[in-house]
């Protein structure tokens, strides 16, 4: 598994109780991780029973390594390289084993970096591929609610064979470049061209650095290549969802919206910290009456942020920010407004 890539909610009070009243039992949060090595994230542990875990890993060591220390009956790993249909493919085994690819280093632009080595092919592997659209029909697969994709450069490739999945699923979590360190990979804008044709809408692009060897000796954190303090802008984990409420407004994409769509939507929102847009979603599928039957209040009330530590309702979160201003933050610190507005008078 990579480092964390984004900032996931600690308490994700919405989520819960919708697990608590087994709202997912008969349809589960499907979730596909493709580059699965070292497992899950941790944030899909939350389903348990009330979710299904599908991952895929090329080596067939790691896989054979995942599946036997699992105790989640409903997470499965599969040594399947995933690609954009069925055939054979040259895989490039660097010394550094997560960061392999069907793709070789570009060693002209990686040796400006400390820790570059590790990024150089030291042998090859022919692999079989298969297209994850193939294995979902093949595997009798219904729906694939979100698709995490990590395997160095290929992510593309593997949205252009599952066109058929991505149709079904509500979100994506994808590695992209925007610089093409390996030779012929295709770049974040490549990535999002593509997603926007499937209706995806970017929500969240944290940047990651690497540090060149003038200021790095190392390129690493705790022992894993990884990304630095400083540096040039590499690569993100882009966070893409379905923008549900302007399809809501649509007479012809409404139709595809159901409750168990809009709150599983709404429940990967929370777990992104995206809960302006999860309330935003609620409130326009309460005014389509797709929540009738539920307290949309109350669940509006389970998805607003705490204030100074404390859990308010809506009501009063929307009344403390009329009056005291939006919470500010200086590098992850929550700040009053005076200290705030000093910060940014000394920047200047």
């Amino acid at each position: 598994m990579a480092i964390q890539t984004q900032v996931i909610n600690p308490r994700p009070r919405f989520t819960k109780y919708l697990l608590e009243k087994e709202i997912f039992s008969a349809y589960p949060m499907s979730v596909i991780d493709v580059g699965a090595r070292g497992g899950f994230e941790k944030q899909w542990d939350i389903y348990g029973s009330q979710g299904r875990r599908i991952g895929f890993e090329s080596s067939i060591e790691e896989c054979d390594s995942l599946n036997s220390v699992k105790t989640d009956p409903h997470t499965q790993y599969y040594p399947i390289a995933l690609h954009r249909r069925r055939g054979f493919k040259t895989f490039n085994v660097q010394p550094h084993i997560a960061s392999s690819s069907f793709y070789k280093s570009d060693q002209g632009f990686v040796s400006r970096f400390p820790g570059w080595k590790d990024l150089i092919p030291n042998k090859t592997e022919r692999l079989a591929t298969t297209d994850l659209d193939s294995f979902v029909k093949r595997e009798l697969i219904s729906q694939i609610d979100f698709i995490k994709l990590d395997i160095e450069g290929a992510e593309l490739e593997v949205f252009k064979g599952a066109k058929k999945t991505l149709q079904g699923s509500l979100g994506i979590s994808t590695e992209a470049v925007f610089y093409p360190w390996r030779k012929g990979m295709p770049t974040f804008t490549d990535i999002d061209l593509f997603l926007r044709k499937f209706g995806f809408i970017l929500f969240d692009l944290p940047i990651f650095h690497w540090t060149r060897k003038t200021l790095s000796p190392l390129m690493f954190t705790d022992g894993v290549l990884g990304p630095s303090e400083r540096g040039q802008a590499i690569w993100t984990q882009a966070i893409y969802l379905r923008d549900a409420v302007r399809e809501l407004e649509s007479a012809k994409l409404s139709k595809k919206w159901n409750v168990i769509k809009i709150l599983k939507l709404a429940s990967i929102m929370e777990l992104y910290q995206l809960e302006d847009c999860a309330i935003e979603l609620l409130i326009m599928a309460e005014t389509k009456k797709i929540l009738e039957g539920y307290n949309v209040a109350y669940l509006i009330d389970l998805l607003t942020p705490p204030l100074n530590g404390q859990d308010v309702t809506y009501a009063e979160y929307v009344a403390y920010i009329k009056k005291e201003g939006p919470p500010r933050y200086i590098e992850g610190r929550r700040v009053s407004q005076e200290e705030y507005n000093r910060w940014i008078k000394n920047r200047k």
